[in-house]
Protein backbone atom coordinates (compact mmCIF):
# COMPACT_ATOMS: atom_id res chain seq x y z
CA UNK A 1 0.00 0.00 0.00
CA UNK A 2 0.95 3.84 -0.21
CA UNK A 3 3.01 5.00 2.78
CA UNK A 4 0.66 5.74 5.93
CA UNK A 5 -2.55 4.22 4.27
CA UNK A 6 -3.99 1.04 3.76
CA UNK A 7 -6.36 3.14 0.99
CA UNK A 8 -4.66 3.43 -1.55
CA UNK A 9 -3.00 -0.47 -3.01
CA UNK A 10 -0.46 -0.48 -5.56
CA UNK A 11 0.21 -3.47 -7.67
CA UNK A 12 4.47 -4.94 -7.30
CA UNK A 13 4.53 -3.69 -10.93
CA UNK A 14 3.97 0.03 -9.78
CA UNK A 15 7.91 -0.07 -7.96
CA UNK A 16 9.35 -2.02 -10.87
CA UNK A 17 11.47 -3.85 -8.61
CA UNK A 18 13.35 -0.77 -8.11
CA UNK A 19 11.99 0.43 -4.69
CA UNK A 20 14.74 0.12 -2.20
CA UNK A 21 13.43 -1.79 1.03
CA UNK A 22 15.55 -0.97 4.24
CA UNK A 23 13.62 -3.23 6.73
CA UNK A 24 11.10 -6.27 6.39
CA UNK A 25 8.94 -7.26 9.37
CA UNK A 26 6.82 -10.01 9.37
CA UNK A 27 4.67 -10.95 12.56
CA UNK A 28 3.10 -10.57 15.30
CA UNK A 29 -0.73 -10.90 15.57
CA UNK A 30 -1.26 -9.94 12.11
CA UNK A 31 0.47 -13.30 10.88
CA UNK A 32 -0.84 -16.94 11.51
CA UNK A 33 1.36 -20.19 10.62
CA UNK A 34 0.61 -20.03 7.23
CA UNK A 35 2.49 -17.21 6.88
CA UNK A 36 5.25 -18.79 8.34
CA UNK A 37 5.35 -22.07 6.47
CA UNK A 38 5.24 -19.32 3.61
CA UNK A 39 8.85 -17.90 4.53
CA UNK A 40 10.20 -21.29 5.05
CA UNK A 41 9.26 -22.31 1.53
CA UNK A 42 10.12 -19.41 -0.33
CA UNK A 43 13.64 -19.81 1.51
CA UNK A 44 13.62 -23.55 0.42
CA UNK A 45 13.02 -22.88 -3.34
CA UNK A 46 15.39 -19.89 -3.21
CA UNK A 47 18.47 -22.31 -1.88
CA UNK A 48 17.65 -24.82 -4.75
CA UNK A 49 17.49 -22.05 -7.22
CA UNK A 50 20.54 -20.28 -6.07
CA UNK A 51 22.56 -22.41 -3.81
CA UNK A 52 21.97 -20.17 -0.41
CA UNK A 53 19.98 -17.29 0.25
CA UNK A 54 21.44 -13.68 1.38
CA UNK A 55 19.48 -11.09 3.05
CA UNK A 56 20.23 -7.07 1.57
CA UNK A 57 18.16 -5.81 4.44
CA UNK A 58 16.95 -6.62 7.65
CA UNK A 59 14.44 -9.10 7.81
CA UNK A 60 12.10 -9.38 11.38
CA UNK A 61 10.52 -12.32 12.31
CA UNK A 62 7.99 -12.64 15.13
CA UNK A 63 5.44 -15.77 15.38
CA UNK A 64 2.26 -14.62 17.00
CA UNK A 65 2.67 -17.52 19.37
CA UNK A 66 4.90 -20.13 21.40
CA UNK A 67 2.52 -22.72 19.89
CA UNK A 68 3.26 -21.81 16.86
CA UNK A 69 6.60 -22.43 17.08
CA UNK A 70 5.56 -25.50 18.55
CA UNK A 71 4.32 -26.62 15.68
CA UNK A 72 6.60 -25.42 13.00
CA UNK A 73 9.26 -27.69 14.89
CA UNK A 74 7.24 -30.30 14.67
CA UNK A 75 6.56 -29.86 10.85
CA UNK A 76 10.04 -29.62 9.86
CA UNK A 77 9.33 -25.91 9.12
CA UNK A 78 11.58 -24.15 12.07
CA UNK A 79 14.54 -25.61 10.58
CA UNK A 80 15.52 -23.59 7.72
CA UNK A 81 13.78 -20.64 9.62
CA UNK A 82 17.07 -21.06 12.11
CA UNK A 83 19.60 -22.05 9.43
CA UNK A 84 19.41 -18.30 7.60
CA UNK A 85 18.62 -16.58 11.45
CA UNK A 86 21.29 -14.08 12.59
CA UNK A 87 19.49 -13.80 15.66
CA UNK A 88 17.17 -16.15 17.38
CA UNK A 89 15.30 -14.90 20.62
CA UNK A 90 16.38 -16.81 23.76
CA UNK A 91 14.00 -16.78 26.41
CA UNK A 92 16.57 -18.01 28.82
CA UNK A 93 18.71 -14.84 27.60
CA UNK A 94 16.85 -12.14 26.71
CA UNK A 95 18.19 -8.94 25.34
CA UNK A 96 18.94 -6.08 27.90
CA UNK A 97 17.91 -3.32 25.32
CA UNK A 98 15.84 -2.77 22.55
CA UNK A 99 17.09 -2.86 19.15
CA UNK A 100 17.49 0.18 17.49
CA UNK A 101 19.91 -0.78 14.96
CA UNK A 102 19.82 -3.72 12.37
CA UNK A 103 21.93 -5.80 9.85
CA UNK A 104 21.27 -7.51 7.11
CA UNK A 105 19.84 -11.02 8.04
CA UNK A 106 16.84 -12.39 9.28
CA UNK A 107 16.01 -12.11 13.24
CA UNK A 108 13.59 -14.45 14.71
CA UNK A 109 12.42 -12.25 17.65
CA UNK A 110 10.19 -13.46 20.54
CA UNK A 111 6.37 -14.73 20.13
CA UNK A 112 4.47 -11.74 20.00
CA UNK A 113 4.11 -7.90 19.78
CA UNK A 114 7.59 -6.21 17.77
CA UNK A 115 8.16 -3.72 15.29
CA UNK A 116 4.38 -2.84 15.34
CA UNK A 117 4.01 -1.54 18.97
CA UNK A 118 6.18 1.68 18.03
CA UNK A 119 7.38 1.28 21.56
CA UNK A 120 11.61 1.07 22.05
CA UNK A 121 12.37 -0.79 19.00
CA UNK A 122 11.84 0.95 16.21
CA UNK A 123 13.47 0.67 12.67
CA UNK A 124 16.40 3.37 11.51
CA UNK A 125 15.20 6.94 11.30
CA UNK A 126 14.62 7.57 7.57
CA UNK A 127 13.65 3.99 6.80
CA UNK A 128 11.52 2.71 4.08
CA UNK A 129 9.49 -0.58 6.20
CA UNK A 130 7.83 -3.18 4.28
CA UNK A 131 5.46 -4.91 6.65
CA UNK A 132 2.64 -7.35 6.98
CA UNK A 133 1.35 -5.49 9.68
CA UNK A 134 -1.68 -2.74 9.87
CA UNK A 135 -0.03 -1.17 12.14
CA UNK A 136 1.49 1.77 10.42
CA UNK A 137 1.21 4.95 11.45
CA UNK A 138 3.31 7.71 10.79
CA UNK A 139 6.26 7.60 13.21
CA UNK A 140 5.08 4.19 14.95
CA UNK A 141 7.78 1.51 13.04
CA UNK A 142 9.83 4.29 11.65
CA UNK A 143 10.08 7.63 12.44
CA UNK A 144 11.97 10.55 9.95
CA UNK A 145 15.00 11.82 9.27
CA UNK A 146 16.91 14.50 8.23
CA UNK A 147 17.84 13.30 4.73
CA UNK A 148 14.56 11.03 4.30
CA UNK A 149 10.73 10.93 5.45
CA UNK A 150 10.15 6.97 7.08
CA UNK A 151 8.05 4.89 4.84
CA UNK A 152 5.96 1.89 6.66
CA UNK A 153 4.54 0.05 3.55
CA UNK A 154 2.02 -3.09 3.95
CA UNK A 155 2.15 -6.18 2.14
CA UNK A 156 2.09 -9.66 1.73
CA UNK A 157 4.20 -11.87 3.15
CA UNK A 158 6.22 -13.20 0.35
CA UNK A 159 6.89 -9.93 -1.16
CA UNK A 160 8.04 -8.74 1.79
CA UNK A 161 10.64 -11.44 2.60
CA UNK A 162 11.61 -10.91 -0.73
CA UNK A 163 11.65 -7.71 -0.58
CA UNK A 164 14.36 -8.12 2.10
CA UNK A 165 16.41 -10.97 0.49
CA UNK A 166 16.74 -8.45 -2.75
CA UNK A 167 16.99 -5.20 -0.30
CA UNK A 168 14.19 -3.36 -3.09
CA UNK A 169 10.93 -4.55 -3.95
CA UNK A 170 10.68 -7.67 -6.87
CA UNK A 171 10.23 -7.94 -9.98
CA UNK A 172 7.56 -9.90 -11.10
CA UNK A 173 9.73 -12.70 -12.54
CA UNK A 174 11.80 -12.79 -9.75
CA UNK A 175 8.40 -13.13 -7.04
CA UNK A 176 7.10 -15.86 -9.02
CA UNK A 177 10.12 -17.62 -8.81
CA UNK A 178 10.48 -17.42 -5.01
CA UNK A 179 6.86 -18.30 -4.46
CA UNK A 180 6.50 -21.19 -7.13
CA UNK A 181 4.56 -24.33 -6.13
CA UNK A 182 3.63 -22.10 -2.66
CA UNK A 183 -0.70 -22.29 -2.24
CA UNK A 184 -0.97 -18.76 -1.31
CA UNK A 185 -4.50 -18.39 -0.84
CA UNK A 186 -7.45 -20.62 -1.98
CA UNK A 187 -9.74 -17.66 -1.63
CA UNK A 188 -12.05 -17.05 -4.64
CA UNK A 189 -14.32 -14.00 -4.77
CA UNK A 190 -17.67 -14.71 -6.23
CA UNK A 191 -17.72 -14.16 -9.71
CA UNK A 192 -21.53 -13.32 -9.98
CA UNK A 193 -21.17 -10.87 -7.23
CA UNK A 194 -18.29 -9.04 -9.02
CA UNK A 195 -19.89 -8.52 -12.27
CA UNK A 196 -22.59 -5.93 -12.41
CA UNK A 197 -26.11 -6.06 -14.02
CA UNK A 198 -26.29 -3.83 -16.76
Amino acid sequence: SKRYTHDVIRALSHYEGRKVVDLGFVGSCMVHKGDLKIVSKMLRNLEQSQGKVEFNAPLVVAAPTYNIIDELKAEGDWDILQKYSGFEFNDNVPKTAARTEYQNMMYLERPGCNLCMGNQEKAERGDTVMATSTRLFQGRVVEDSDRKKGESLLSSTPVVVLSAILGRTPSLEEYKLAVAGIDLTTFAPPVKEMVANF
